[in-house]
């Protein structure tokens, strides 16, 4: 029987709708720090963020004989991690958050909710992509633009030259060009790693 990760993601959606455990354990191992990393750069609490994402997984998995396609079931975790933020940023425990920083702004003001959303859906294709980068210049890209580590910590912890972190760098970028044309996130795409680019470089 083949793995699971062979299968395209419209079979995982099919396989989740039927029940199959191991095509919600792929969505959740794919998307739940997605999920949490959204909540949390909205209600600025780690640990709340971590409760909405299992909150929306719970509800995926109570819901599943109604999803549709892939692209449906990364709408519906998004829209229900969308409201449980709402939720908590209205909750008595939040009170004291308000006047901090994005939650200020986040009541009230859906539209900044939205931006997050894609966002995070833009991340959530480059490191999909990332993942089939050769393994060095993979982890030479996570260890740099994912984890925000500086070129010589990164040449230091893989015992290479600066130079040669550089030009991993560059070369992972523009295979994850290649990688991502005609998605419908390109431009956002690539303009998030023209960013990276340029504060990594």
């Amino acid at each position: 029987m083949d793995e699971p990760a062979l299968f395209p993601d419209d079979n995982y959606a099919d396989r989740l709708r039927n029940g199959e455990e191991a095509a919600f354990r792929h969505v959740m191992d794919r998307y739940f720090p997605i999920i949490t990393h959204f909540a949390l750069r909205i209600v600025r609490d780690r640990a709340a963020a971590e409760d909405i994402a299992e909150e929306t997984f719970i509800k995926l998995w109570q819901t599943r004989e109604r999803t549709g396609n892939f692209q449906s079931i990364k709408a519906f975790l998004f829209i229900a991690a969308k409201n449980a933020c709402i939720n908590e940023l209205r909750s008595e425990k939040s009170m004291a958050r308000r006047h901090e920083g994005f939650a200020a702004n986040a009541i009230g003001e859906e539209d900044a909710i939205d931006r997050e959303i894609i966002r995070s859906e833009v991340q959530a294709e480059i490191h999909r992509a990332a993942c089939e980068l050769p393994e060095k210049m993979g982890r030479v890209f996570r260890l740099g633009f994912v984890e925000g580590m500086p070129n010589r910590e990164i040449a230091k912890v893989l015992g290479v030259s600066v130079n040669t972190v550089k030009a991993q760098k560059a070369r992972a970028v523009e295979l994850l060009k290649e990688k991502l044309q005609g998605k419908d996130l390109l431009p956002a795409v690539l303009a998030l790693l023209e960013c990276w680019q340029k504060i990594n470089s």
